[in-house]
């Protein structure tokens, strides 16, 4: 019961603090930390696309003697 009461003090101190990122603009916390969340995942998506739009590289062709 104490670590949710905890839990709960710090969500509401998180809510209501605001950040100053440049002189007259002020920024609700929770505002910045959704803007963070939602640039890592769409960099993560972005970096899956490109893995997935790689070639697989295919094993070397077999020479035609058949010696290696």
């Amino acid at each position: 019961m104490v670590k949710l009461c905890i839990l709960v003090i710090a969500l509401a101190i998180i809510a209501r603090a605001r950040v100053a990122l440049l002189p007259g603009w002020v920024v609700p916390l929770p505002v910045l930390i959704l803007a963070a969340e939602v640039t890592a995942c769409a960099a993560f998506v972005a970096w899956l696309i490109c893995q997935a739009r790689r070639p697989v590289p295919s094993p070397a062709p077999v020479p035609a003697g058949g010696a290696a």
